[in-house]
């Protein structure tokens, strides 16, 4: 997918996420335009089963500037419940633009 005219493949979050203590391997990538023009992307991430909600805040900070720093795009990143997220038995369907809605 291109946002903010850089092409971002799911494979880079993914990368950045499996390289990331306290998150799940679940997550999911939505996109979406604003009422100013502007393409915002958000990054929807388990955390680890087990995991402690109080560091949601601090881990999520620490992927956002991974992401930014990578990929050179900002995003924001949602740290969700570990089971939150659907499962699939194939392949998982990671992106979601919501841009054309």
């Amino acid at each position: 997918f291109i946002i903010r005219a850089v092409n971002i493949y799911p494979g880079q979050i993914d990368y950045i996420l499996s390289n990331t203590k306290g998150v799940g391997s679940e997550y999911q990538i939505h996109l979406t335009r604003k009422e100013d023009g502007k393409d915002y992307m958000t990054v929807k991430v388990e955390r680890w089963e087990g995991g402690d909600p109080a560091g949601d805040i601090s881990l999520a900070s620490t992927i956002e500037e991974e992401i930014k720093k990578q990929i050179l795009v900002s995003g924001k990143v949602e740290i969700v419940n570990y089971g939150s997220l659907p499962r699939s038995e194939r392949k998982s369907k990671r992106v979601f633009d919501h841009r054309e809605e």
